[in-house]
């Protein structure tokens, strides 16, 4: 059955959203939506998603000590326009965490968990949960109704897709294994499934690497780790200070090669400073996806397939505590890091993929992802990455229409922005979504009541 949270009757009918995923995508989509409704402007809200717990989803909901979130607690408010929100909640805890501080993994899906409850409905709005499995979009006349597993379907004018991350590829000669772990995240007990392996093959050596073996390295204690990658090159690692949190550096750009030209002045310049190559790339994050947008399709294609695989590593970093555990195990031989040059499977025990995620248009990993496809409701970015969608996120049909009553938050932007998934993007986009939603609903209104005047 729904769980509602609050729903009060009022002559002004609510604007039906129903958020597909109860992940961080759609709760702070969720909580975004009712801090712009009002008495006027209502908004009724479900949330549909198969878990009990609404918020964390796979990111945020492992409670291993050895966890920590990848980026300072400063950064990481799920409101927009309360850069300090995480830090009050901290606080109000009795949590002792500070804005350069790097919170347990549990304890940000808690927070995460609790904005929904801390969350305030406006009169005339409601906010629920439905849980359940979307298979599908249908058109109900004006409205959509999204169907769920068991005959179930919500009803909605707008539906928001906020579906998270496809789980990672991995090639066909790694997936013949006999003990081949298709994704960790996903897998009950992973070391259970391993077993007694002494020699383990990681495929990737980003930062889910970088957990998986922080957690398996205490449960199995005679294994040894060996991650590849096509560059062999761990993530960088964050510095256990910062600069001042909200410093931007405004880069001009109309080709991808003026752009890392200026990028690669700005890092000397720093470094001549006394400063720090972080810097600058940090300084760049709130106008990465105007930078991104500004690229012609043809340097847009060859970021992705020159630079995009450096930027990651240097962008989404280790946390201090996680890096000098890594380094002390590759100094103890329990950890080598090296390419897949040369790389032979059967010299290992057991093969655990962590690579990264696979395109959300992907067939196989959701069924509403599917189903959609199959209608040509969605089609693939011309990239390869996320949705085709048009600049407001809706999303475009395979014969090139986009429909205003889906729109997508998350990885499924991955295309029209760059940075679509980390904490600060999705809570930038949840803001400029319900300012459309519920700011265009105010203007038809008031146009309407000129026309009638």
């Amino acid at each position: 059955m729904p769980r509602t949270w609050i729903a009060r009757q009022t002559e002004e009918p609510a604007l039906r959203v129903a958020v597909v995923g109860g992940g961080a995508a759609g709760v702070i989509t969720a909580v975004h939506l009712l801090r712009e409704a009002d008495a006027e402007h209502p908004v009724d809200v479900r949330i549909i998603e198969r878990g009990r717990t609404l918020g964390p989803g796979l990111a945020y909901s492992h409670d291993h000590p050895r966890l920590l979130v990848n980026n300072y607690a400063g950064r990481l408010s799920a409101l927009a326009d309360e850069p300090d929100h995480l830090l009050q909640w901290c606080a109000r805890r009795g949590t002792d965490v500070g804005p350069t501080d790097f919170p347990r993994r549990s304890e940000y899906g808690a927070y995460l968990a609790g904005l929904l409850d801390d969350a305030v409905v406006p009169q005339g709005s409601a906010l629920g949960q439905v849980r359940g499995v979307a298979t599908d979009i249908e058109p109900n006349g004006s409205s959509l109704r999204v169907k769920l597993t068991g005959d179930w379907s919500v009803e909605a004018d707008v539906v928001v897709l906020a579906l998270g991350n496809p789980p990672p590829r991995a090639h066909p000669v790694f997936r013949s294994h006999s003990r081949f772990v298709a994704d960790p995240w996903t897998t009950p007990d992973l070391a259970w499934q391993i077993g007694d392996a002494g020699e383990v093959l990681v495929l990737g050596t980003g930062l889910t690497m970088v957990d998986v073996v922080a957690q398996l390295q205490e449960q199995l204690p005679m294994a040894r780790f060996t991650a590849v990658s096509r560059t062999g090159r761990l993530p960088a690692t964050h510095r256990r200070r910062s600069m001042p949190l909200h410093e931007t550096f405004e880069a001009e750009t109309g080709s991808l090669d003026r752009l890392l030209e200026q990028v690669g002045t700005r890092v000397r310049q720093r470094q001549e400073a006394g400063g720090d190559w972080r810097d600058v790339l940090d300084s760049l994050r709130a106008s990465a996806n105007d930078l991104w947008t500004a690229l012609p399709p043809e340097d847009q294609e060859r970021f992705v397939d020159q630079v995009a695989r450096d930027w990651e590593r240097l962008r989404h970093r280790m946390c201090p505590d996680m890096a000098d555990l890594v380094a002390a195990m590759q100094r103890s031989a329990r950890l080598r890091v090296r390419t897949l040059e040369g790389l032979a499977i059967h010299q290992y025990d057991a093969v655990v993929n962590c690579t990264g995620p696979g395109p959300v248009h992907a067939y196989g990993w959701n069924r509403l992802v599917d189903s959609l496809r199959d209608r040509g409701t969605v089609r693939p970015h011309r990239l390869g990455l996320g949705l085709d969608l048009d600049q407001e996120g809706h999303v475009v049909s395979a014969d090139g229409t986009p429909d205003p009553r889906i729109v997508a938050v998350g990885a499924a932007r991955r295309g029209l922005e760059w940075e679509v998934t980390a904490i600060p993007d999705l809570r930038t986009q949840a803001a400029a979504l319900a300012r459309g939603l519920l700011g265009s609903r105010s203007r038809t209104q008031e146009e309407v009541g000129a026309d009638t005047a």
